[in-house]
């Protein structure tokens, strides 16, 4: 569970939001029931008891998007509802749900969600003792909205790039083997649904510490960025290049059966052969490729085709052999 939501950024805020809220509630409709004023106590509880369960329902299913949206509606209620019943009291909750809300739904959803809430407190009116109150709060309010957009903005965006980076091999722009795992998981449980079964392709390039050796690394390096270069505009926009070891790369191609995956990996062949070239002639590739089976995980996916990749460096390599 820790794991889970160390990783999921939106399952975390869902879990966090949802959960602060409620227990911050709890105090509050105790309070209620205890000074008398049953109908906000039975308010508070029925928030309590809906942030609970939106909460339980985003842990156990992982879903984030329809638990997220039904978060900010209850939040966003419950402070109007709040508001309206306690008046100035009630009032402040709007700031908390105001801010939470961009940070669980997209800006636009967020910020018309906000809008409705104020305008429908502002036209009701109950809630404050003022016209000037009333002016004040909504300012402040459409303040606090504006900042919370900018903040959560600027998170998101820094927080794409990290992940941006946490999954891109930075030498060939390539995804890592960290994207590999979670790709290779999602297309085998996309086979499992339905879907066509994907291919594999590893391919090993041919005497690389030749290049290194002889040539220095910054040699190496151009030719595996050339290499990489070659392999994405060799593939289709669908199909995803990860660099798997030192010299070793893997391709992932959706729906590719076995004929047109031994096309595919033959066309990249000899399309590295022929434009990536180093100081003693061609640069020169060998390949395994492998479809999905039937009920494979991906790891025994991935290793038929290592193994296919073997048996083509040991034909003589700068060839391919299909598992």
């Amino acid at each position: 569970m820790l794991n889970r939501l160390r990783t999921n950024y939106q399952l975390a805020l869902v879990t966090l939001f949802g959960s602060c809220t409620a227990l911050g509630i709890l105090p509050f409709a105790i309070y209620r029931f205890e000074t008398g004023a049953t109908l906000a106590g039975l308010l508070d509880t029925a928030l309590i008891v809906a942030m609970s369960l939106v909460v339980w329902y985003a842990l156990r299913t992982g879903n984030t998007r329809g638990p997220g949206h039904l978060l900010v509606l209850v939040n966003t209620s419950g402070a109007v509802a709040s508001a309206t019943l306690l008046g100035e009291v009630g009032l402040f909750w709007m700031y908390a749900v105001q801010m939470t809300n961009f940070f669980l739904v997209g800006h636009r959803t967020a910020a018309a969600i906000s809008l409705v809430a104020l305008a429908i407190l502002c036209v009701h009116g109950a809630a404050f003792d003022s016209t000037a109150q009333m002016l004040s709060f909504l300012v402040t309010s459409l303040l606090v909205g504006l900042l919370s957009l900018i903040l959560s903005s600027r998170t998101n965006r820094q927080r794409a790039q990290l992940e941006l980076l946490a999954t891109l091999d930075p030498l060939t722009g390539a995804s890592n083997r960290r994207a590999m795992e979670t790709e290779l998981a999602v297309a085998v449980e996309a086979r499992r649904r339905g879907a066509n079964p994907p291919g594999l392709l590893i391919f090993d390039i041919d005497h690389y510490k030749r290049v290194n050796d002889d040539c220095g690394h910054e040699a190496g390096d151009q030719v595996l960025r050339a290499v990489a270069t070659e392999a994405r505009v060799g593939t289709r926009r669908v199909d995803r290049i990860f660099r798997y070891g030192g010299e070793e790369f893997v391709v992932l191609l959706p729906d590719t059966r076995g004929d047109a995956l031994s096309t595919v990996a033959e066309h990249l062949r000899q399309r590295i052969e022929k434009n990536v070239r180093w100081e003693h002639g061609p640069v020169t590739v060998s390949l395994g490729c492998a479809v999905l089976a039937p009920g494979e995980d991906w790891q025994s996916w991935l290793a038929r085709a290592d193994a296919a990749l073997y048996r083509a460096k040991n034909a003589g390599r700068n060839c391919l052999a299909v598992a």
